[in-house]
Order: structure tokens, then sequence, then C-alpha cells
């Protein structure tokens, strides 16, 4: 702007409506919740990748006819599934105080429950097509998992980290 010119005064509508705060504080755009959503199943996608690659009895390393590996086999999912949960809680956590909170929480452990199904099923099927394969007389030689309760983790994990926040941030507004 030159100092000849005169500042534009016209504008009566400011902010504009770009820098405007939203009318509706509680919802969530769409977008966000796809990307709650969308995020929490990509990472039960690596998480499968992950447990296939680093399980006993899975593509690295590990014997599948030794019986022993089975369960840790088992116990690398679950333990990926319990990081996984503590990822995902901790960030959502971490944004309860900002607008969309209900369908934020719900597209990120709804998301990851569909997630660790996925983790699943992208462990096996990779085992399924790149190996290794079990003995077909030795019944559990196959790099499956097991124990299923071990799919419950992650969102259980992910809910209770996000629910014993809200009460604590419950409990120190009520003091």
């Amino acid at each position: 702007m030159r100092a000849s010119q005169e500042p534009d005064t016209g504008s009566t509508n400011y902010p504009p409506p770009v820098y405007a705060v939203a009318e509706d504080r509680r919802s969530v755009p769409p977008a966000g919740v796809f990307w709650w959503l969308g995020s929490t199943v990509l990472l039960g996608a690596v998480l499968g990748v992950a447990w296939w690659l680093l399980a006993p009895t899975g593509r690295l390393f590990g014997d599948p006819v030794v019986a022993t590996e089975w369960v840790l086999r088992d116990l690398t999912f679950a333990g990926l599934e319990l990081l996984a949960g503590i990822a995902v809680g901790t960030v959502v956590a971490l944004r309860l105080k900002l607008p969309g909170v209900v369908a934020r929480i719900l597209a990120a452990v709804g998301g990851s429950v569909l997630g660790s199904v996925l983790a699943l099923g992208v462990g096996e099927g990779l085992a399924y097509l790149l190996g290794p394969h079990g003995r077909d007389e030795l019944p559990g030689s196959d790099f499956v998992l097991q124990s299923y309760g071990a799919l419950a983790i992650w969102p259980a994990v992910a809910a209770v980290i996000i629910f014993v926040t809200a009460l604590i941030g419950l409990a120190r507004r009520q003091a």
C-alpha cells in the first residue's frame, strides 16, 4: 500500500469467515472422524506386518515345529496390541478438550477394533502366502493366533486410558 492510498475500510464483515469461530463447538468435521478411523485401521495393517516379521515362528526367526514358541507368537501379538492401545489412547486423551470429543473417541476405539482384526488378518495372510508354513501332522504349527482374547487388548487399553484421563479431568474440575 502506498502512502497516498487510503486503507480499505469498506469491509464490514470482520473477522472473515475463514477466521471465525465455529458455531457448534461440539461437532467435529466428518474428515476428522474418517482420519481417526482410517489411521487406526492403517495402524492395524502395520501391526500385522510387524507381528508376522517379529514373532517367533514368523518370517524372520523361530521354528514352527517347536511348541514352546507358539505361546511367544501370541504374546508378541498381545504386546504389539498393548503398544498400539497405549499410543491411540494417549493421543485421544490429550485431545479431550477439543470439540467433537465423543465422535473422536468412538472413531478411535471403533477403528482400534477394526485395526486389531485387520492386524490378525494381515499377519496370518502374509504367513499363508509367504510362509512359514507349519506341518500338517502337527496342529498349531501354522502361523495363526491361538488366543483370540488378544484381539481385545488394543481397543480395551485405548478405552481405559481415555476413561481414566476423562475421570481425572472431571475430578480436577470438581475440586
